[in-house]
């Protein structure tokens, strides 16, 4: 080969990287034969200007990211699933937590034994103005007194029917006030199931303390 054919094939290493004519691919059309490596930069500086970051935050936000069509605040947005909230979280819709609520301070009995039937059969007693919906199960404070003893009061969740998974309470002494705490699991529409013995009652007080959520 001539010493001119060498210069002419030795001269490629003037167009690579480095080289004194030196070819930019910026300058070349169509696409490069080879994936390219990307090119590790942040977000600002030359390779991002601002307008196209503004026009990037604009297109990713909270609210397009929610599957619901309304929007949310992006930052500090969390008293919005608190109770009261525009979107309240309810426990019921939790995996494996379970919320004891405590009622706070009544003044008054809810029911007295002029507000039930007291014939010794079941009876459904509806709680819903009371236990808000999502609730599973009702906390009563209950207060009896009887001219009999052995008189009974017996809960259960409502639906069932059978004896065994109930709450019950009866008169050791004629005429004494006797107390329990029960809780008493209820249906979705918080209704319970209540039986009282049908004997002449001097007292048959229940009162919602609280309710599991």
């Amino acid at each position: 080969m001539s010493d001119f054919g060498r210069r002419i094939r030795a001269h490629k290493t003037s167009h690579q990287d480095g080289g004194i004519d030196e070819i930019s691919v910026e300058g070349l059309a169509g696409d490069l034969a080879e994936d390219q490596a990307a090119t590790a930069h942040g977000m600002g500086g030359t390779k991002h200007i601002a307008s196209l970051l503004a026009l990037v935050n604009s297109k990713i936000s909270d609210a397009n990211l929610d599957d619901k069509t309304d929007s949310r605040t992006p930052l500090a947005h969390k008293t919005s699933h608190q109770s009261g909230g525009a979107d309240a979280l309810a426990c019921s819709g939790l995996v494996g937590r379970v919320n004891l609520v405590n009622r706070g301070d009544p003044a008054n009995w809810d029911k007295n034994v002029g507000d039930l039937t007291t014939n010794g059969a079941w009876q459904d007693l509806d709680l819903n103005l009371l236990v808000p919906a999502g609730a599973i199960a009702i906390v009563l404070r209950c207060t009896i007194a009887a001219a009999l003893v052995n008189a009974i009061l017996t809960l259960r969740k409502n639906g069932n029917a059978q004896e065994k998974n109930i709450n019950a309470m009866r008169t050791t002494v004629a005429d004494i006030e006797e107390s329990a705490q029960h809780v008493v699991f209820c249906d979705a529409g918080r209704v319970i199931e209540y039986k009282a013995s049908d004997t002449a009652w001097t007292q048959l007080s229940m009162l919602v303390a609280g309710w599991y959520i």
